[in-house]
């Protein structure tokens, strides 16, 4: 999908149009030096970044919900849930090249994101409405990494590639939880999913 087609879809307005660029600008400019997404997404990154990200927008509701973005990367989709007016998103990643990049921009940028450098298995005490995931682990890992942020109706959106119904069979098995399932936009083999109600299955 080109980019004038997807800032038509998604009503995307011109300041947020030139944050988004601005962002890329920085990405496509610190890539060359240092390795935060493959070199080959850059060429039409509307399409293999921003489209993935903006998919999410619309099943936020409430701006003011606590995000957290699981394995975050170079900031997506949490970067452009901040640009879209989702206030309170906290990004997390191991890796701290990628979190070095999210600090800069931050500072850049004035987005007022939270990076945070460390691994979800060491966070304490931390609950959110929202817990996103974008290209992080299969969904039974994700369900062991979301389980200790969940508030009492934290929902849980996840960008998922073609496994995604084998993904969802084995989950089931340890898992109770209840699922809406939609096409992705920005790959027709892949899903975006909605996770409430997620429990062990004891």
């Amino acid at each position: 999908m080109k980019k004038e087609e997807i800032i038509k879809r998604f009503l995307v307005k011109k300041n947020q149009e030139i944050l988004i660029e601005k962002y890329l600008e920085l990405l496509i400019d610190y890539n060359s030096h240092t390795n935060l997404v493959g070199k080959s997404t850059l060429f039409q990154p509307w399409n293999s970044h921003i489209l993935d990200s903006l998919q999410i927008i619309s099943f936020i509701k409430d701006k003011n919900d606590s995000i957290l973005d699981m394995g975050t990367g170079a900031g997506l989709p949490g970067i452009i849930l901040n640009i879209f007016g989702c206030k309170k998103v906290t990004l997390v990643d191991s890796n701290g090249k990628k979190i070095k990049f999210l600090k800069h921009i931050n500072a850049e940028m004035c987005l007022g994101i939270r990076p945070l450098l460390t691994r979800l298995e060491k966070i304490k005490n931390l609950k959110f409405d929202i817990l996103t995931s974008r290209a992080l682990a299969n969904l039974d890992k994700l369900f062991t990494y979301s389980q200790k942020f969940l508030k009492k109706n934290t929902v849980l959106i996840f960008l998922k590639g073609k496994t995604v119904n084998e993904e969802i069979d084995f989950a089931r098995k340890g898992w109770l939880f209840d699922i809406e399932q939609h096409q992705s936009i920005s790959d027709q083999r892949g899903s975006l999913i909605i996770i409430k109600n997620l429990k062990k299955n004891d």
